[in-house]
């Protein structure tokens, strides 16, 4: 392989399907030289992620399916067939020594042009529950990567897998005071972070909203996403303790200084808030793909290292509850913190990483596995 490696990553529809992607290739970097493509769906979120970074990407027309209309359902055969040979096209001409597909829609079609072109490709799980695409597609795998042990009962027998934590972006740790100026808040006061993910959540924002005024001795930053954030603006607290964003690129800050978060159980928040060992009061999304943030929260909430409220049952003053339970409680703080952190798999990146080395080297020396002699 001459210590080199192309690599192309598709996959998108949520920040969740993009960010271990970006992590994957950071810690490649640290160990080849690495040229990197990525694929996502035309006017995905993923689209604006990887404008933002200044990462070499292709789009792809289409979409996902499993809330699409009726008509957009009929026509996916089409769809997705004119996805496979353009990305076919793409694969031919980039000529990536492996594929890594994240899940969504483009990854569906680049990992399919792969079986096509016969490059070797390794799926990335992040879930607990995986999604349809990987689902089906983890027969083809040379490899899947996951997220949870308890994704391996959702894949066919013989799959090649290795369960490796879910990989994150490299996150700076900053010290408390450095992440208070960064908010112009006061270091000695307790924070709460309510973030709902890369488009925000809607229950969230709005509990949090109303619990920053009624918490008068909290602080609070709100990521709200672009659709709540003039009505979270009018419902919240004090603006000297509240800070209310529409999105925050660097999350680290906010990371480093949440005495609580408050979020949506996405593999990407679960596995981030561990390795900052932020305790959490979880809110599955209750339409997230057969409940997989349910199951997301579970191992944390089983571990000690998190609180899990139901969306329904989420309302302000639920939350000023939950809330001044822990902010009150120094010591179960301390002792979900500690859980958090040993829970989480800091090491997810390199060791993804390293498994995908070790596929290109397969290739390079003909070794082939089952699912790509049968292909």
């Amino acid at each position: 392989m001459n210590d080199s490696l192309r690599i192309m990553v598709a996959g998108g529809g949520t920040g969740g399907h993009v960010y271990p992607g970006i992590a994957i290739v950071e810690a490649l970097a640290e160990r080849a030289r690495v040229e990197a493509l990525f694929v996502g769906a035309q006017g995905g979120v993923e689209q604006g992620i990887f404008e933002r970074a200044a990462l070499a990407h292709s789009l792809l027309p289409g979409y996902g399916l499993r809330r699409a209309s009726l008509a957009r359902k009929l026509a996916s055969p089409l769809m997705v067939g004119a996805g496979i040979v353009r990305a076919s096209r793409l694969v031919a001409s980039f000529r990536p020594d492996v594929v890594l597909g994240t899940g969504g829609f483009a990854s569906a079609t680049v990992v399919m042009a792969s079986v096509l072109e016969r490059v070797p490709r390794v799926l990335q799980e992040q879930n607990s529950v995986p999604g349809l695409t990987n689902r089906r597609l983890a027969r083809f795998a040379s490899l899947v990567l996951l997220g949870y042990e308890e994704s391996r009962a959702w894949l066919p027998a013989g799959v090649p897998v290795r369960v490796v934590g879910n990989p994150i972006r490299k996150l700076p740790r900053a010290t408390r005071e450095e992440a208070a100026a960064y908010f112009k808040l006061d270091a000695a006061r307790p924070v709460v972070l309510v973030i709902g993910g890369s488009r925000g959540a809607h229950s969230l924002n709005m509990a949090g909203a109303e619990a920053s005024a009624r918490c008068a001795d909290v602080q609070f930053v709100i990521l709200t996403g672009r659709a709540d954030f003039a009505e979270a603006q009018k419902r919240a607290g004090d603006a000297s303790r509240v800070r209310i964003l529409e999105y925050l690129d660097d999350v680290h800050y906010a990371y480093s200084l949440a005495d609580v978060a408050v979020a949506r159980s996405g593999a990407s928040s679960c596995f981030e808030l561990a390795l900052f060992g932020v305790p959490a009061i979880f809110v599955p999304y209750p339409y997230a793909a057969d409940g997989h943030q349910e199951s997301n929260a579970a191992p944390l909430e089983k571990a000690g290292a998190a609180l899990v409220i139901r969306d329904a049952e989420l309302t302000g003053e639920r939350l000023v509850k939950a809330l001044t339970g822990l902010i009150e409680n120094a010591p179960l703080r301390a002792a979900m913190s500690k859980a958090t952190r040993a829970w989480s798999k800091p090491d997810a990146a390199a060791s993804a990483a390293e498994a995908i080395l070790g596929i290109a080297k397969k290739k390079e020396t003909g070794v082939v596995t089952r699912a790509e002699r049968a292909a």
